[in-house]
């Protein structure tokens, strides 16, 4: 299983800015991250290669942040793979909470990472169809 960071923030300019370089100034690797913003504040959610000291350090800046379980799945052959992902999901019932996908460079590979009530189902089901569930320590080896 791997971890995200989710931040609850002032939706503002520069304070992205000033979360990238709390955490740039403690040699924290950001592999991903979503921004959704709803009026005065937003969540940022971001893969990061040391989750647990990246939100010991947010905290001391005094940002509300927190650590969550999520679901990374590598797939290749964009968009066919989120095709047969997805396929999988309607198929045992599985719902999404939040999701987001990124590509890794030009070998065709993809990460797909996902938040679900549903952790252990998804996780068995993806692993029995054949598609590699990812660690904290996989992603960032990638």
């Amino acid at each position: 299983m791997a971890h995200q960071l989710s931040l609850f923030v002032e939706n503002k300019p520069g304070k992205l800015y000033k979360i990238m370089q709390a955490i740039m100034g403690k040699n924290i690797d950001v592999k991903a991250f979503t921004i959704a913003s709803a009026d005065t504040f937003g969540v940022i959610k971001m893969l990061v290669n040391e989750p647990v000291r990246a939100r010991e350090m947010l905290k001391e800046y005094g940002l509300a942040v927190a650590l969550e379980d999520v679901v990374v799945v590598e797939f290749t052959n964009m968009p066919q793979g989120m095709f047969d992902i997805t396929a999988i999901f309607a198929a045992e019932a599985i719902n999404i909470d939040h999701a987001y996908c990124f590509t890794l460079g030009s070998d065709d590979k993809a990460l797909f990472v996902i938040e679900t009530r549903e952790m252990a189902k998804i996780t068995d089901v993806l692993s029995g169809k054949g598609f590699q569930v990812l660690s904290d320590a996989q992603i960032y080896a990638l």
